[in-house]
């Protein structure tokens, strides 16, 4: 450890992430590693990791241990809540902050949608062909049947439901949902931007989150509308919250970080106990709540990222954090190839979720840097290195 320490010191020109990332991606620029900021990098990490527990059974596992305690699993609901909306909130601000900077809202939207339209392209292609299991469907099937077969399923799938894939965010499209509702958000941004209207950011965070708690509270879609909100659209008001506060000149302290995460969880689990014990409200119905509480505290986590950006430096978690946006499209993929060799595993060991969560993520880090080695493969897991002055993301 003392010899990889002394060995990070005596790089004088750059900073030894730079350095580790370079060997990764050789390509990419080294000033773009170094204006990133550790902080954000490091709760981007926490962000995917709560992510990955979201999918890999952790709140099955969790009501089993805590048989079928109501807050327990309230609190596995906010899990969700401390991963993808810190990717929204994040998103929202370094795009407002690099439209202040640089101008040409029309220009960042397209400079920043063009790698994610490609990556959900390429990723949807390869989850159409993907079956669950597919290391055991090969061995009982063979080759070539169980992919043909998910491709048919999936097309037809695509054919007769359409748009409601995305929004729902059901096979084959499970969690890249969240690419086309980042885009859409920050379209929503650049129209706001080019109307000069960012003083009435927080109004649209404010009307779109009401409009989320009318279809709530509604047994059919808002306005007997054909579609449906869907789970898509709360990315509207947070990545709009993301660009209010990169509006905002003031710096915001420590302080008001930590009582937006601790105000945030305390009125999450108050919002719970209320839709259960007084309106009664199904679990369902509960684990689908877009929390107020939740979106203050995935609002307090950035904050606190903010107000200390050298939180997390000296650990590796700056460097895994870049990785997020790939681990984030593979991590299902995994999850896909290493059922197969770890389920006997779910009845012996405790929280069956958290243990397979860390395996899809260690697992995830390292093929997303294998893929990243590998020139015609590497645009699956990173966009395309930005022109030198472009705020990091």
């Amino acid at each position: 450890m003392e010899g990889l320490r002394g060995l990070a010191d005596s790089l004088p020109t750059r900073d030894w992430r730079a350095t580790l990332w370079s060997l990764v991606v050789p390509r990419q620029k080294e000033e773009q590693v170094s204006t990133r900021i550790s902080s954000i990098e490091s709760f981007r990490v926490l962000a995917i990791f709560a992510v990955i527990l979201w999918h890999s059974h952790f709140l099955s596992s969790l009501s089993q241990v805590a048989d079928g305690s109501f807050f327990v699993i309230l609190n596995g609901y906010l899990v969700w809540w401390g991963g993808v909306p810190y990717f929204f909130i994040t998103a929202g601000y370094f795009f407002q902050r690099s439209i202040l900077i640089q101008g040409n809202p029309t220009g960042q939207f397209r400079r920043y949608v063009p790698p994610l339209a490609w990556i959900l392209l390429v990723w949807l292609c390869i989850y159409m062909g993907t079956p669950p299991d597919w290391p055991a469907a090969i061995l009982h099937h063979g080759l070539w049947q169980p992919f043909y077969t998910e491709v048919l399923k999936n097309i037809q799938l695509l054919k007769t439901q359409h748009l409601w894939l995305f929004i729902e965010g059901v096979r084959p499209v499970w969690h890249l949902w969240f690419l086309p509702a980042l885009i859409f958000s920050l379209a929503m941004l650049t129209l706001v931007a080019m109307g000069k209207l960012q003083r009435s950011l927080m109004l649209l965070v404010v009307g779109v989150y009401g409009l989320i708690l009318v279809e709530e509270s509604t047994s059919r879609n808002l306005l007997n509308a054909p579609i449906p909100l869907g789970q898509w659209i709360i990315a509207v008001p947070l990545v709009a919250l993301g660009g209010w506060l990169a509006e905002r000149r003031e710096s915001v302290s420590t302080t008001v970080a930590w009582s937006l995460i601790l105000g945030g969880y305390v009125m999450a689990l108050m919002e719970g106990a209320v839709m259960n014990v007084v309106f009664h409200s199904p679990m369902q119905a509960i684990r689908g709540h877009a929390f107020l509480g939740g979106i203050l505290f995935s609002s307090g986590m950035f904050l606190l990222a903010l107000a200390k950006p050298q939180l997390g430096r000296s650990t590796l978690f700056p460097f895994l954090g870049q990785l997020t946006l790939g681990i984030y499209v593979t991590h299902v993929f995994v999850m896909y190839t290493i059922t197969p060799f770890v389920w006997k595993l779910a009845d012996k060991v405790p929280l069956w979720g958290l243990f397979l969560g860390i395996i899809v993520y260690l697992t995830s880090a390292i093929f997303v840097l294998v893929l990243a080695r590998m020139p015609l493969l590497r645009y699956l897991v990173a966009k395309p290195a930005w022109r030198s002055g472009q705020a990091a993301t």
